[in-house]
């Protein structure tokens, strides 16, 4: 039977997707002769583990493969016999299958003691080899320890926890990571193509999304839609296979909120459920995404490793609304969200739940926090999470003046009147500006919420730091033309920069523009919490105690930890 991901499996290290980390260290090995006997591939399904152990397999017993090369030629008897599954001297086994000691026994002791009857080496592959017996695995040992030199031992498995870590120990482990977005559209392009079927770029992505990073998920979906058997699928075609995503929609009512616009999202939700959309799988979308934005805030980075893949127009779309809010509508939100998708009540009325939820939040804000002891359970975290509104009194942001920029840099006070940009924009495409940073750099976004951009002048940026460190990052040469090219992408022209440092610049505008007024309220001298002996309405504090508590705080927010006492 012919499926998709049969006949379009990758059959060389070029043709695998991801997982570079992996496979520069393979090619490697191979291109200075310097293989481990035994690997351990683990990780999550569908993201190539079994596939790249076939490679490799294929490559250390191509009989065409040169001295210093990596790749098996895919044309020799060795390489033809491996791919069509007929080679003899590489063995694949199902764990599953044959959990026993007698199968490790017979089929993996006792055949590794024949030499290759026409390969290189004799390679076992072990297949979700954590379901093994722990009286197989003891039997396992002793031959994956000391195997014969034309023996190779790769042993796949999705749950790494349950393998004994004598097993572990004597292998070369290999941790797989599941395959972004932009990758698996590009194979499913590649694959429409080769089908001869035209797919509306926006399916493809959608079928990415779905697959959760799982490239046989994506080929799977991809193959139901493809057999819908026009020679051209549109998006009305593809939702007979797949329900619709309702990304974009969600980012939407999450702006129509940040914006109090009750009316607005009631229509939003009612236009979906007339549509079909499920509302229960909606409102966990809209969860989805409220979590994304509380990574983005608290690091990049973070949101890099733990967040969703979401690709970069929808990303930056959610990046622009994100901005629009505070920590406290975070929360109230995340909660509020929480309660309706866990609400397993019928109604008449499917969407109600949620239209009471959007009028509470729109007209209500922060009585979701006040209500069923949630703020108690919320706060904390946000207190740990660095995370500034709490007894925070209400100030505007100080904009260092360009007569103090101009004084630490000895240099004359320039007009903000521009030739090709302005401030104004320039700063709004700064969330997009950071957004696309991330795809060269994570913590140069990280670096960059923490300036801000002063001035421009002949396609020239100032950018005001109020920390040396930052500083001295951003100017390094390598740096610098990542910033300077993602500038030129974002603005459509070259633009380069120059950097000052302001020791009174108020980061609180530049790490987070659009706080929202609750959130304002609790901002003193820039992100600066009150000791819980303060009084909760407390204006001014003491002079000689501000800049030792925002000395602390700047620490913790920029190197993290924790205040134990």
């Amino acid at each position: 039977m012919s499926t998709l991901y049969r006949d379009y499996r990758p059959q060389n290290f070029e043709q695998v997707l991801g997982q570079n980390h992996i496979k520069i260290t393979l090619q490697n090995e191979l291109e200075h002769d310097r293989l481990a006997q035994a690997y351990l591939f683990c990780g999550p399904r569908a993201v190539g583990k079994t596939t790249l152990a076939r490679v490799l397999a294929k490559a250390v017993n191509c009989e065409k493969r040169s001295v210093g090369s990596h790749e098996p030629c895919n044309e020799c008897a060795a390489c033809l016999s491996i791919t069509g599954g007929k080679n003899l001297d590489v063995v694949e086994i199902d764990a599953a299958s044959n959990t026993g000691v007698d199968n490790v026994r017979e089929n993996i002791i006792a055949f590794s003691r024949l030499a290759p009857g026409s390969a290189k080496f004799k390679v076992f592959i072990i297949d979700e080899v954590h379901m093994l017996s722990l009286s197989a695995f003891n039997a396992l040992l002793k031959i994956i320890e000391e195997p014969p030199a034309y023996v190779i031992f790769i042993l796949c498995t999705t749950e790494v926890q349950k393998v004994p870590n004598t097993i572990i120990s004597r292998c070369e482990r290999y941790d797989f990571k599941r395959i972004s977005i932009k990758e698996i559209v590009k194979k499913l392009s590649m694959i429409a193509k080769a089908e001869k079927v035209a797919v509306e770029a926006n399916i493809l992505e959608s079928v990415a999304r779905r697959s959760g990073g799982h490239l046989r998920d994506a080929e799977s979906l991809l193959g139901q839609i493809l057999s819908l058997g026009d020679k051209q699928i549109t998006s009305e075609q593809a939702e007979l296979v797949i329900p619709h995503y309702n990304s974009h929609e969600a980012v939407d009512l999450l702006g129509h909120l940040s914006r109090k616009d009750a009316a607005k999202a009631i229509a939003l939700i009612n236009k979906l459920a007339d549509s079909g959309v499920n509302i229960k799988i909606f409102t966990g979308e809209v969860i989805g995404l409220l979590r994304q934005i509380i990574l983005n805030k608290l690091s990049p980075e973070l949101a890099g490793n733990l967040g969703l893949d979401l690709g970069e127009s929808l990303e930056k779309s959610l990046s622009q609304v994100g901005e629009g809010l505070s920590w406290e509508e975070l929360m109230s939100f995340s909660q509020r969200f929480i309660e309706v998708f866990n609400d397993n009540r019928s109604t008449v009325v499917a969407q109600l739940p949620l239209e009471l939820a959007i009028v509470q939040l729109c007209l209500n804000s922060g009585s979701a926090l006040n209500s069923g002891g949630t703020q108690n359970s919320v706060r904390p975290m946000i207190d740990q999470a660095g995370a500034p509104f709490k007894n925070i009194t209400k100030t505007a942001p100080s904009k260092p003046t360009l007569g103090a920029v101009a004084e630490k840099n000895d240099a004359p006070v320039i007009n903000q009147a521009l030739i090709n940009l302005s401030v104004d924009q320039v700063e709004e495409k700064w969330p997009e500006f950071l957004v696309k940073l991330k795809k060269y750099n994570h913590s140069l976004s990280f670096v960059l919420q923490n300036c801000r951009p002063q001035e421009i002048k002949n396609n020239e940026l100032c950018l005001i730091f109020k920390y040396k460190f930052h500083q001295d990052r951003i100017n390094d040469a390598s740096i610098k033309g990542i910033v300077e090219t993602t500038l030129a992408e974002v603005f459509g022209s070259a633009v380069s920069f120059h950097s000052s440092i302001d020791e009174t610049l108020d980061l609180r505008r530049a790490v987070e523009p659009s706080m929202g007024a609750a959130a304002e309220e609790d901002i003193s001298d820039g992100l600066v919490m009150n000791s819980k002996h303060n009084s909760p309405h407390s204006s001014s504090a003491a002079p000689d105690s501000q800049p030792a508590g925002g000395l602390v705080v700047d620490l913790l927010k920029n190197f993290g930890g924790e205040i134990i006492s």
